[in-house]
C-alpha cells in the first residue's frame, strides 16, 4: 500500500475516474447522469486517492442528522488492501464531526465481503428488501444495515 494515500471531497471533474471504477466494481453500474446527479445539495462524496489516482469512493446522502451510504466502491485491482476500511473509517469520523446520528445502507445479499466490512464497523442488520437489485438471473435481495453514532 502506498504511503501517499489521502481522502478528500470529490469534485465533478473526478467523474471520469469515478465512472471507470464504477464500471469495474459493480454488477449494475450507475450511469454517468445518475452519478452526476449525486453531487451537491444533500450529497457528500469522498474519494480515496493514491497520489493523484482515485482508488475508491463513497457517496452519501444526508438529511437532517441522518446519512445514507448510497454507493461505495474500490477499484477491484486494489481491493484487499484496506482501502474500503479506510473509506469507512473516514465516513464514520466525518459523521461524528458533523453530529450525524446514524448511517444507513443497503447491500446485495451476495456481497459477503461488504457485509463483513459493515459488520466490522458496528453496523447492525435491520431488515431486507426482497428482489431489490437487478441480477444476472432475475433479482436479488438487499440487506439493510444501520449504525447509530455515539456522541
Amino acid at each position: 500500500m502506498s504511503s501517499d494515500l489521502s481522502i478528500s471531497p470529490l469534485q465533478a471533474l473526478d467523474i471520469d475516474a469515478i465512472m471507470a471504477i464504477e464500471a469495474k466494481a459493480h454488477l449494475n453500474p450507475w450511469s454517468r447522469s445518475l452519478m452526476r446527479s449525486n453531487f451537491g445539495g444533500l450529497y457528500c462524496n469522498f474519494g480515496l486517492f493514491d497520489g493523484k489516482q482515485l482508488r475508491g469512493y463513497c457517496i452519501l446522502r444526508v438529511v437532517a442528522s441522518e446519512a445514507e451510504l448510497i454507493n461505495i466502491a474500490v477499484d477491484p485491482t486494489f481491493q484487499g488492501q484496506g482501502f474500503g476500511r479506510q473509506l469507512m473509517q473516514y465516513l464514520i469520523d466525518n459523521a461524528r464531526t458533523n453530529n450525524w446520528s446514524q448511517i444507513d445502507l443497503e447491500v446485495r445479499l451476495s456481497n459477503k465481503s461488504a457485509q463483513n466490512l459493515y459488520q466490522g464497523f458496528g453496523f447492525s442488520l435491520i431488515g431486507k428488501r426482497e428482489n431489490y437489485y437487478p441480477a444476472a438471473q432475475g433479482r436479488e435481495d438487499a440487506l439493510l444495515y444501520q449504525r447509530y453514532l455515539e456522541a
